[in-house]
């Protein structure tokens, strides 16, 4: 009986229905939805278009209809399926469900009418959340950073708590309360004032602004849903503009703590704000990658800018009021011209910057509008000159990952805080000094040096760890001896003069070397500018360092050959097309291990991995705003561009002006020890290239060629076409000599082909080849070596012949030397017919994607599918198909086949024509 006695007594105190206590729904009905029911039915998710954050939604219903029947509990759906006597039953069966004492209140509630709240709901300050004890000894992120501004008094946000210290780090005074995590510190002009952005997440936003000098809460604005990650004040300090969390943001009077007017249209999380100069408009920077320009007086929204493809982070309209920049997850910075102040209007994308190789969280901008200083995921700190929107120095990186950063009143010094919770200094370089940036078009300058002077690190090593200076012309000899060391070294260069930097470990040494160049300050030397003109990713799968085959890329059919694709830091090039859906690019040198250009290094590149199409800007020149990013490529080099040297680096210098340069080497591991020694060249650069030859080395047989390979090495950076010509050739034979490598190419394919009947020769012959090039305003000339000893044979299994589709049109015989004439960007047929032996009837292969032998760059034959082409057995002719890519070179050059008959044999050599 006494049990039962407690059990009546507490039922009576929790069914305040059962009293004759209304329930009311802010006390009594909405902690029970929250508990079991909310999470599935938010305004962003509302499962069965249910929404149950309101009590107006609730009255609404979802989907199915309305839920509730206000004064009948017995047809009302929401508490059948709670009380699981209607399907389906809610919460779900894997969640536990309302007691009895829940549903009685609930119960209660619809039988008393299912009234709702008597005004706005109250603002949630606390969650009913487990509480989890900090140990006191923990030191917390400082989340928060600003600067007064006559720079004499900074705030210091961490958990809970602001700190006002002054120049010397004492703290003046503490500014407490309720504030949660602050996310935002801002000082009004006199510096008497601070405005935090706060709040709990989950329950409400708080704006509070408090007096600095005692230390006292001034105002409280408590109106967003969620927590609030931006807060400033208005020009005229007025006013207060608020957003976060809840996609809203709202405009309150500064004096009175009472909101204004609400902004809405957002999608996402809206992280920060900044108002014009004026004070007309104001500017959203938000989660859902765009950002929003309003009217402040009307709430209008004047345009929205959508060329963002992440976040945006950060905000500001710079003090001459004619920009918007935003910096934003996709590791950009944007910069629009603001035209819209009173009138919706476009507000043009003015240029983009690809900064980081991680995302943007923040920037400042000087006091004198110059420079704008960016702060990036990864803790590292660039500057961009507000003149041309282009990068300057770079600033050094922070030791661990950046919160905030605010500009000293000089525009001299960087504050920046640290989730470590810490804060550091930064210099801020002067952007408008770089030398390294000014003069006119370079002209290069060959030097001869004669022999190297050697030098050896250990003997010239300073006791002041500075630079060691070397001569004009050195071989340096060192040793990387301790984990992170860099060795520098320093050299004397004039404005022009082309040097090579080689840099190769020593035998049996671990390092893996590589070099930079820097100015005598240490900032590293800009090498050119790539603006970027398309933007793409890697599809299908990603590419390891090496591989020139299958890039197969997002929005190929824009891509074109010798475009400059630049992906992560590493520049490649454009070879050959994909040939189908499932193929892609080739790239230089379409053969052994991909080239890199413009110095870059080789790396690897991941499926979904972002890439750009390039183009290199001249010295001078600005780069079109076209939304996708400009690249600063500097003296760097991990492995040699062109692979010939392994992984040893390869850099060629041409010196921007006259001065002390840095040659900094380091192991690109950051490793270190007696085991790592290195020698380095630095010695005046000579374009050059070293031919060779993979010569003919079967027999020859009659009404068939053979097939051979020129190849050339280039050095220093030697572009140029390079000649071959064949010295010692019996009579009677046919070739295709003088044989070209094209401009920036490594290879070209000739033939020896043999007339039916040729008379002959007595033993072995064997011809030789000479190449020669034009270089800096000389003919250079080397020998090649022999392209075979030559035997003759019988005939072989099958002879292959190239001739016209008509051939009424033109006469052909075996050897007859014909013009296939093709027009770029068009294609051209021409018939393949092959002349059997009786007892032979295989099916014959020419090659696949690259069976035209020795074609012009781009030419290619085209239409061939997976199987290349082929004659299939018995079959002995088809008609085949030639394209010229548009990008190909205008002219004539040779062009044969080769059969895989007898190890291999060509038809004689006919003439392509590229017609513009």
């Amino acid at each position: 009986m006494r049990s039962l006695f407690t059990l009546i007594f507490w039922v009576t105190l929790t069914l305040p229905a059962l009293a004759g206590e209304p329930v009311d729904f802010v006390r009594d009905v909405f902690p029970i939805l929250e508990t079991y029911c909310i999470g599935c039915h938010t305004s962003e998710d509302a499962s069965g278009e249910f929404v149950m954050e309101t009590h107006a939604a609730i009255i609404q219903g979802g989907e199915n209809g309305v839920a509730i029947t206000a004064g009948v509990p017995k047809s009302s759906r929401m508490f059948l399926m709670a009380a699981g006597k209607m399907e389906p039953i809610m919460p779900p069966d894997d969640q536990p469900g309302l007691t009895e004492d829940e549903l009685a209140i609930l119960e209660a509630w619809i039988e008393q009418g299912a009234v709702g709240p008597d005004g706005d709901m109250p603002i949630k300050r606390e969650l009913r959340i487990p509480k989890i004890a900090v140990d006191e000894q923990v030191v917390l992120p400082v989340t928060a950073i600003a600067i007064a501004p006559d720079g004499m008094l900074r705030a210091i946000a961490r958990f809970d708590r602001v700190e006002i210290v002054d120049a010397k780090d004492h703290v003046v005074t503490t500014l407490k309360g309720e504030l949660g995590k602050v996310n935002s510190l801002r000082f009004n002009r006199d510096g008497s004032k601070v405005l935090i952005a706060s709040g709990l997440t989950g329950a409400y936003g708080l704006a509070s602004i408090y007096s600095v000098s005692d230390g006292e809460l001034v105002r409280e604005m408590v109106g967003h849903r969620d927590t609030i990650y931006a807060a400033v004040f208005a020009p005229d300090e007025k006013r207060v503009a608020t957003a976060g969390y809840d996609h809203e943001i709202i405009l309150w009077d500064a004096t009175t703590g009472e909101p204004i007017r609400k902004f809405t249209g957002h999608n996402g999380a809206i992280y920060d704000l900044a108002f014009s100069p004026d004070g007309e408009v104001i500017v959203s920077a938000c989660a859902d990658e765009t950002l929003k320009v309003w009217n402040v007086e009307s709430g209008e929204r004047l345009d929205t800018l959508g060329q963002p493809e992440g976040e945006v982070f950060a905000v500001e309209v710079t003090r001459d009021g004619k920009y918007i920049i935003a910096g934003s997850r996709d590791n950009r910075l944007r910069v629009w011209k603001l035209v819209s102040r009173t009138e919706p209007r476009t507000n043009p994308l003015v240029a983009t910057r690809f900064v980081d190789e991680s995302p943007i969280v923040n920037f400042v901008i000087t006091p004198d509008g110059s420079t704008v200083v960016v702060l990036s995921e990864a803790g590292n700190l660039k500057t961009i000159s507000t003149n041309e929107w282009v990068l300057g120095p770079a600033i050094e990186s922070l030791p661990s990952p950046g919160s905030d950063l605010c500009i000293l009143p000089s525009g001299k010094s960087l504050l920046v805080s640290l989730m470590t919770g810490q804060t550091v200094t930064r210099e801020v370089p002067d952007v408008r000094s770089d030398a390294l940036s000014e003069g006119s078009e370079l002209s290069k300058v060959y030097l001869d040096l004669g022999p190297l002077a050697k030098v050896n690190e250990s003997e010239r090593a300073s006791v002041d760890q500075s630079p060691i200076t070397i001569p004009r012309g050195a071989e340096i000899s060192g040793t990387v001896s301790e984990a992170g060391e860099v060795d520098v070294y320093s050299w004397h260069a004039n404005r022009g003069e082309v040097w090579a930097i080689d840099a190769d470990a020593l035998t049996d040494s671990r390092i893996d070397p590589i070099v930079s160049i820097h100015d005598q300050q240490g900032a590293p030397v800009l090498r050119t500018r790539l603006q970027a003109i398309r933007d793409t990713y890697f599809t299908f799968r990603g590419k390891d360092s090496v591989q020139v085959n299958d890039f197969r890329l997002f929005n190929y059919e824009e891509i074109h050959l010798n475009d400059y694709l630049y992906a992560s830091g590493e520049v490649t090039r454009m070879w050959l097309h994909p040939r189908g859906p499932d193929s892609g690019f080739n790239v230089y040198p379409n053969e052994a291990s991909r080239w890199t250009y413009f110095g870059t290094s080789h790396t690897t590149h991941a499926l979904g991995e972002p890439a750009y199409v390039v183009r290199q800007l001249a010295e001078g020149e600005l780069p079109v705003a076209n939304g996708l990013p400009v690249f600063d490529i500097y003296y760097e080099n991990d492995d040699d561009p062109r692979r010939e040297a392994g992984n040893a680096s390869r850099i060629i210098f041409t010196a921007p002006v006259d001065g002390l340069f840095q040659i900094q080497i380091s192991d690109t591991r950051g490793e270190g020890g007696q085991g790592y020694g290195y020698r380095v060249q630095v010695r005046a650069a000579e374009p050059m290239f070293e031919p060779s030859v993979e010569p003919i080395t079967a027999e020859l047989l009659r009404g068939a060629g053979r097939e051979l390979t020129v190849r050339v090495k280039r050095l220093d950076d030697f572009e140029g076409p390079v000649e071959f010509h064949v010295q010692g050739l019996p009579e009677g034979l046919v070739t295709n000599f003088p044989l070209t490598i094209e401009e920036s190419q490594r290879y070209a394919h000739g033939t020896v082909w043999v007339p039916e009947a040729i008379e002959g020769w007595e033993g072995e012959v064997e011809p030789t080849l000479v190449a020669s090039a034009r270089i800096n305003g000389r003919v250079v000339e080397r020998h090649v070596g022999s392209i075979g000893k030559f035997k003759l044979g019988g005939r072989p299994q099958a002879v292959p012949r190239i001739e016209p589709v008509e051939k009424e049109l033109i006469q052909v015989s075996d050897s007859t030397d014909w013009t296939l004439q093709v027009r770029r960007g068009e294609t051209v047929s021409a018939r393949l017919v092959l002349d059997r032996q009786e007892d032979f009837n295989n099916e014959v292969s020419f090659g696949k994607e690259g069976a035209g032998r020795n074609t012009a760059f781009g030419v290619i034959v085209d239409n061939i599918g997976l199987n290349g082409l082929l004659l299939l057995a018995g079959e002995t002719e088809r008609e085949f198909f030639i394209t010229a890519d548009p990008t190909s070179p205008v002219g004539k050059r040779s062009f044969f086949l080769t059969a895989n008959v007898n190890g291999g044999i060509t038809t004689t050599p006919i003439t392509v024509e590229v017609l513009p």
